[in-house]
């Protein structure tokens, strides 16, 4: 029987990822400040209720998360777990503090933008000596979508298509990572890749929830299980406001995404499940998804995301989601309706 929760490569070879995996980027100090101890005490959580995957960013922090990460590796005495990070970026030494609209204190640097093939291998190579690795499992090609180049999206694309992606194809060719993929916050250019190019996977942020389920609709998660590409399902409460936060993909929630989050909340407890159980989920249903990251800023948070993730969601709490308008009436949810597959 088909084992879901495993990353399957084009050319027959697989990365097993559970069915959760952990975001490293709140221990970037994400909207809030997170201490040293409590970000190690968070990663230490997470290994401690089975989760074996862990997914950063040069971004996150400008660094910090990758940092903290990699020192977590270093004092554990637990196997190493499966990381992905990202590359598209490069972190430049900055003369200032560098001030940043989600991330509270990072390091001392500037990302910048760079597709390049030297900037990928500049990026993987630095990211490496932040986590103190010699490879990871799965890279990542982070942020190509217009929402990260709103004015120059074309000739992003196609350095991402000339330069950027047979970098990526090298790099697993050479063994120095075992998947490749992208990190994007929008199906569409997803497409445009799946067209053009091999890659092994999409961790797709935002996309596929309660409140957004414009992957599913669009038929881009359907083209992914055809061309057998799977699908990391990130931003399950979009940017943690179905977990009742103030952000809404990063920006401040507008009042109706606040009245529609209330009427979700008011079904959900009709059922007694909290509404973060059933966001994430909903998302783990799809047969194309390989796995759900979640962030968590503290090891009473990975306790409630494993929790969440075990929790059977009465069929009647879906049928009532469908007639209500909440998911497309099509979306699956057959999996769930018998229970999550646990990580403890």
């Amino acid at each position: 029987m088909r084992d879901p929760s495993v990353l399957r490569n084009l050319d027959g070879t697989s990365v097993k990822l559970g069915p959760l995996g952990l975001g490293v980027a709140p221990l970037g100090n994400l909207y809030s400040q997170v201490s040293d101890r409590d970000a190690a005490i968070t990663l230490a959580a997470a290994r401690r209720h089975g989760i074996q995957w862990f997914d950063v960013a040069p971004l996150y922090g400008y660094g910090l998360a990758e940092v903290r990460l990699g020192a977590f590796l270093k004092s554990s005495e637990l196997p190493l777990p499966i990381i992905s990070t990202k590359v598209g970026r490069l972190l430049k030494p900055a003369q200032e503090m560098p001030a940043h609209n989600h991330f509270v204190a990072p390091l001392q640097f500037q990302p910048v933008f760079d597709y390049s093939a030297a900037g990928i291998e500049r990026s993987y190579v630095e990211s490496l000596q932040r986590l103190g690795l010699e490879r990871v499992q799965l890279l990542l090609l982070h942020d190509i979508d217009r929402f990260s180049h709103p004015t120059n999206h074309r000739s992003v694309v196609r350095q991402i298509l000339d330069e950027a992606l047979p970098t990526l194809n090298r790099l697993k060719s050479e063994g120095r990572v075992d998947a490749i993929g992208l990190g994007i916050n929008e199906w569409d250019i997803g497409y445009e890749i799946l067209a053009s190019s091999q890659i092994d996977c999409v961790l797709l942020a935002g996309r596929y929830t309660l409140l957004d389920a414009t992957a599913f609709t669009s038929g881009f998660l359907d083209a992914c299980l055809r061309r057998g590409v799977s699908v990391l399902a990130g931003g399950v409460f979009n940017s943690g406001f179905l977990a009742g936060g103030a952000y809404y993909n990063y920006k401040k929630a507008e009042e109706d995404m606040v009245q529609r989050r209330e009427q979700l909340s008011a079904i959900c407890n009709r059922y007694r499940i909290p509404l973060t159980a059933v966001s994430l989920q909903f998302a783990a249903a799809h047969p194309v998804v390989a796995s759900v990251v979640v962030g968590a800023r503290s090891a009473g948070e990975v306790e409630e995301i494993v929790r969440w993730n075990a929790l059977s969601i009465p069929p009647d709490l879906w049928a009532e989601l469908r007639s209500g308008g909440f998911i497309p009436e099509d979306a699956p949810v057959e999996l769930m309706s018998q229970g999550a597959a646990t990580c403890v």
